[in-house]
């Protein structure tokens, strides 16, 4: 992804403003215009569509993520450990900017939108792939179950993914960051090789 300018950062930044205000079905082009202090056309001028801009937050979000996959991935921790990393840290990122939680679990927008599809697709298969080479080496090393890593991989994302939503429709009544330990605690005993090194 090749660096955003200071006035795209803005509408990108006006975009989850009104997003995190009035929900995803208020963001418009219009909306950002108004929101920015610009006309419609110059919002134009900076990005194509709506879709663009949505696609401008999911590259962000996807640049940090992998950046920080890669830094888990090349820890010296134990195998669970770096699986806790990530988990707590999805929290953490999550907590720290509900809108984006908004956003990247947002199925109904993207449904209609091939192209946004994909590319938060592309986000969860970078995930995934990581993900499922640390539960093997894990596996080779006795310390996590030998159960298929997919089905391990569906346990560790599907808890994620669950403990988010339950998060955001409860209007983010409790503190995510303790809930995703306490999870964790429970996954980590799942996931664990009990008679491992």
């Amino acid at each position: 992804m090749k660096k955003i300018t200071g006035r795209q950062q803005e509408i990108v930044e006006a975009a989850l403003a009104i997003i995190s205000d009035r929900g995803l079905e208020a963001l418009t082009i219009k909306s950002i215009a108004a929101r920015v202090g610009f006309s419609d056309a110059a919002v134009y001028r900076h990005f194509r569509s709506k879709a663009q801009i949505l696609s401008t937050i999911i590259d962000l979000f996807a640049r940090d993520s992998a950046r920080l996959l890669r830094e888990i991935h090349g820890c010296s921790c134990a195998e669970l450990e770096k699986m806790r990393l990530f988990f707590l840290d999805r929290c953490r990122v999550f907590s720290a900017d509900r809108v984006l939680a908004t956003v990247m679990f947002a199925e109904n927008l993207f449904q209609n939108d091939p192209l946004l599809a994909a590319k938060v697709r592309q986000v969860l298969q970078g995930h995934r792939r990581l993900l499922l080479e640390t539960l093997r080496g894990g596996q080779r090393k006795k310390t996590i179950r030998a159960l298929p890593a997919e089905h391990l991989f569906t346990m560790v994302m599907g808890s994620l993914r669950l403990l988010v939503l339950q998060w955001r429709i409860g209007g983010y009544g409790f503190d995510l960051m303790r809930g995703g330990e306490k999870l964790w605690l429970s996954v980590e005993t799942v996931i664990k090789n009990p008679n491992g090194e």
